[in-house]
Parts: C-alpha cells; sequence; structure tokens
C-alpha cells in the first residue's frame, strides 16, 4: 500500500494549488474564529470522510485496495475571519507522523506558499488494510496545526476507506495477474512441477479454488476465507507452511526465477494486484 501512497503524492504535488475554499463542502475545522481560517478543507463539511473504494468519491474510480479522497487542505482562506496578512509562520504540520496518508497531506501543504491563498490538489490516498484477518476498513485519525502571528489553528479530521463488496472477476481482473506474474516456464505452467498448481487460462481456477494445497492443511483457495486459503497466505508473506515460499517465488526482494520481465518490480505482485487476488477470495471467489 506504501508504493500506491507514494504515487498519488506524487501526482499531488505536480498538480497546481488551487483556492478553492470556502465553498458548500468547505470545513474550517471548528475552532475560534479568528483563527479558522489558517487552514480549511475543501471537499468536506464535517470533520468525518467516509468512502468505500471504487465508488464516486473514490477519484480513481477503481477498487484497487485504496480510497483516493476529493479533500483539498487550504491555507489562509479568504472569505473566513481571522486572516493574517503576514500568512502562516510555517507550514501545517500533520500528526501522526507514521501515517502514510498524514505523511501525504504533510507533503501536499510544505508545498505552498505559506505567504500567501491556496489549496493541495485533490487525491488524498487512504489505504485499506490487508492481512490474513481480512480486509478492513482504512482510518485515519489526523491533527492538522497551523499557526500565523503566534495564534494556533488545530483541526482534527476522521477519515475512512471501506472496501467494495463486490468480487473482481475472475477472468478480467484475477486470471490477467496470474498469467502476467505465475504462469510462465518453469514456474506455474503446462510444465510446472509435479504438486505446484498450473495458473494458466482455462486451467487455473480448477487448480485453486477447493484444491488441496501441497503443503499444509489449508486449500489453496477458500471461497470468503483469506486466512483458510493458502494462496493468501503465500502473497501476503503471513504463516507459510514449513517447506514452503512467498509468492511469486523470491518477492518481495528478488525476482523471481525464469520472470520473462527480470525485475522485482515487474514480476512481483504490487499492492493493487494483492488486493485484488484477496478480494476476489473474501467474495466468494466466482467463476466468472
Amino acid at each position: 500500500m506504501r508504493q500506491l501512497v507514494v504515487l498519488a503524492l506524487v501526482a499531488t504535488l505536480r498538480l497546481p494549488a488551487l483556492a478553492v475554499c470556502p465553498g458548500a463542502d468547505c470545513f474550517a475545522g471548528g475552532g475560534p474564529a479568528s483563527t479558522d481560517c489558517f487552514v480549511a478543507f475543501d471537499g468536506m463539511s464535517t470533520k468525518t470522510l467516509s468512502c468505500t473504494d471504487g465508488t464516486a468519491c473514490d477519484l480513481d474510480g477503481k477498487a484497487d485496495g485504496v480510497c483516493t479522497l476529493d479533500v483539498r487542505a487550504c491555507i489562509n482562506v479568504p472569505g473566513l475571519p481571522g486572516c493574517n496578512p503576514a500568512g502562516l509562520d510555517a507550514a501545517p504540520t500533520v500528526a501522526p507522523a507514521a501515517s502514510p496518508t498524514a505523511q501525504q497531506f504533510a507533503a501536499a501543504l510544505d508545498a505552498l506558499d505559506r505567504a500567501g491563498s491556496g489549496c493541495t490538489a485533490p487525491g488524498l490516498a487512504l489505504p485499506l488494510k490487508l492481512s490474513l484477518a481480512g480486509i478492513k476498513t482504512g482510518k485515519a485519525r489526523l491533527s492538522v496545526t497551523a499557526t500565523s502571528g503566534g495564534k494556533r489553528d488545530r483541526d482534527r479530521l476522521q477519515l475512512t476507506c471501506a472496501a467494495s463488496t463486490t468480487a473482481p472477476s475472475f477472468s478480467q481482473a484475477v486470471q490477467p495477474i496470474f498469467t502476467a506474474k505465475c504462469a510462465y516456464s518453469g514456474c506455474h505452467d503446462t510444465f510446472a512441477l509435479p504438486g505446484r498448481p498450473i495458473l494458466v487460462a482455462g486451467m487455473a481456477y480448477a487448480q485453486t479454488v477447493g484444491a488441496k494445497a501441497t503443503l499444509g492443511k489449508l486449500l489453496r483457495v477458500k471461497p470468503r476465507s483469506i486466512r483458510g486459503s493458502d494462496l493468501a497466505h503465500r502473497i501476503l508473506g503471513q504463516a507459510i507452511p514449513a517447506g514452503g515460499t512467498q509468492m511469486p517465488q523470491g518477492c518481495p526482494t528478488v525476482a523471481p526465477p525464469g520472470c520473462p520481465a527480470g525485475t522485482v518490480e515487474a514480476c512481483c505482485l504490487t499492492a493493487a494486484e494483492k488486493f485484488t487476488i484477496l478480494s476476489w477470495i473474501a467474495n466468494g471467489a466466482p467463476n466468472d
């Protein structure tokens, strides 16, 4: 997920700053009116904002494990009381510092001219949480603080990203991942070693869904159970049975042997690809 957040950050910093707040969806923060204009938020009318991955509130329109929120942080906002002509004392800070979403917001704010009015570009990335426990709602509780003339404006935001309950298509979304990242010579094509699942088109579904894993006691894919699916353990690199390896083999640090592309970036699963497979499993692993 961190890779997706970094990509969203790059896109944010390349777009021009737009002064669009205040408006119908401008949240000043709810603090003292004398400091409300230091920093406000366009795209929100209250401190809470919820989105479901892949729906209209998600700017990229894709159920890819990340909600790209249509939210902008605006500084020195005209039309709100308390503006200091001298601007902000420093770039606003965003906590908690360990949150990738907070880091993206802070970097975008730091790129603004704090002596003038402006807004970050839309596209705040909030990832879902992927683990053997399932696909969980992504949450970011952010504290944004700006100062001007020795006065402080501190606002608290609560953002959530919920998972889609629509299963990705096996033929259109999952099989292309198997074909590109798994079904090549020496790995999971029709010449695979005995015991390895064959993941070529036309065979992959029967070789995975409901099929007993080669190692351990799990099924390769148990519909609606990420924890009960050996494939999920392998792609997440968690609780892999003895003698097994993370898949694709060698990832995330080494390109799998025999992978035609030959690089980690091209041969290993991206965060979005992992999400697609896990979402397919979690939503029943349909054959469509």
